[in-house]
């Protein structure tokens, strides 16, 4: 007996390690070919007679720009709920993975590594600012990124083998915008308190160039930086010499805090914004009567049938309008990526899903083809033509996203105005 149990004992022993060996060593395989060193970026073999896609978010849902973040992600929803409803990109189903950014370069960098190498994303869209952080992780792993907002210049020159683009115009083009409105507003000296990053340096040199080209004088420029408590050193610093207005290029979390403390120590009334103060949070935080008639720039959209659509479907949705800029941009991105995976082909997704939306997100954004707009039917209408083999062109909520060889877009530049409350457009323009 005693024999007969000390047999079964040792038996049951082989087979629970003989099952742990095996297991071991199928999880060391399980992966293989689906990681970053042959520069694919999703697992490929899911793409193939797959029912669903899945593409990244990278947004700001926490921290000075999270007001932005949690707005844009309804752009991207509303993008995704449309696609689908109009069959899906070789009719797989489209699906989005938000990881946050929180604001900060670092938690940027994880979230893109997570996207790349934990979700499998094939393209992202996002970040909203410093694609510098995100690119060195997605562009060697093939994942397009499309931002709807990183504007500054540098972006054109980034070294990322074409898988960055952007959705908004450069801020070369908003610089002049701002500089030269306020200059048109009446402003002859001015003084700039820009957010310590690449946006607001940037922003901040083209701004002050085109005012003064204009015929004004920019008697100071200082940086300051996210989550301080005062901001007063700067404040009192840029007061010397009584500037006509401030041009204040940030964010709204800490802005909301400078604009405070500006108007309490009485050193400025007269403010001018760009579109990272955009945001309806900075009149209901400092009040509407302390900004009523402060002008301001930001992402503008063409008045055409696919904007009209886009705010349509945007209210019918959520049962407000856009409270933030770049919603609309966002939502091209989906779109965009959406179109170019139909266009590619489910070939060319399997083989290198980042690879074939990059390489066809010009060929279904770009002239020449017929015309597509932001709506289920004009979706509908492109999922048909490119399965037809026709060309399609499509023609974005935010404007025309034509991307040029860098992966940028000339989209109008917003002017807008605090009025009653309420941030009013007063026109939009197409700068060169």
């Amino acid at each position: 007996m005693k024999k007969r149990v000390l047999f079964l004992s040792l038996l049951f022993i082989f087979v629970c390690f003989l099952l742990l060996w095996t297991g071991c060593g199928s999880d060391e395989g399980a992966g293989a070919g689906k990681g970053t060193d042959e520069g694919a970026s999703a697992g490929v073999d899911d793409v193939d007679g797959a029912d669903e896609i899945t593409i990244g978010a990278l947004l700001p849902m926490s921290g000075d720009l999270a007001v932005y973040g949690q707005h844009v992600q309804k752009g991207i929803n509303l993008a995704v709920k449309q696609i689908n409803e109009a069959g899906g990109p070789l009719g797989m189903k489209l699906d989005v993975v938000f990881r946050d950014c929180q604001t900060d370069p670092t938690a940027l960098r994880d979230g893109a590594e997570k996207l790349v190498n934990v979700d499998k994303a094939p393209a992202i869209i996002g970040p909203m600012i410093r694609t510098d952080v995100a690119t060195p992780v997605t562009a060697p792993n093939h994942v397009v990124v499309i931002s709807p907002s990183n504007t500054p210049t540098w972006v054109t020159t980034l070294d990322d083998d074409d898988y960055t683009f952007r959705t908004t115009a450069s801020d070369a083009i908003q610089g002049k915008v701002l500089g030269q409105l306020a200059w048109e507003c009446g402003y002859e000296t001015a003084a700039i308190l820009y957010i310590n990053d690449p946006y607001g340096g940037g922003l901040a040199e083209s701004t002050s160039e085109w005012f003064e080209n204009s015929g004004g004088k920019v008697l100071g420029m200082a940086a300051y930086d996210p989550g301080e408590v005062a901001y007063r050193m700067q404040l009192n610093e840029l007061a010397k010499g009584d500037p006509d207005v401030l041009v204040l290029i940030g964010y709204p979390e800490s802005g909301v805090v400078i604009l405070r403390e500006a108007l309490s120590a009485e050193l400025f009334d007269e403010f001018m914004f760009p579109d990272g103060m955009q945001s309806d949070q900075i009149i209901t935080d400092v009040g509407g009567d302390y900004l009523e008639g402060m002008y301001g720039t930001g992402p503008g959209a063409a008045e055409t049938k696919s904007y009209e659509n886009y705010l349509i479907a945007y209210e019918e949705e959520y049962g407000e309008k856009p409270a933030t800029a770049y919603t609309e941009n966002a939502y091209d991105g989906v779109v965009a990526v959406a179109l170019a995976m139909a266009a590619a082909g489910e070939e060319a997704l399997k083989e290198d899903p980042g690879m074939a939306i990059r390489d066809n997100l010009r060929v279904v954004s770009n002239p020449p083809g017929e015309e597509i707009t932001a709506s289920v039917d004009g979706f509908k209408q492109a999922f048909k033509l490119i399965g037809q083999g026709e060309a399609i062109n499509y023609e974005g909520a935010a404007g025309s996203i034509d991307f040029d060889e860098y992966g940028d877009t000339v989209t109008p530049i917003l002017i807008w105005k605090i009025e009653g409350g309420e941030i009013v457009p007063v026109k939009s323009v197409v700068a060169d």
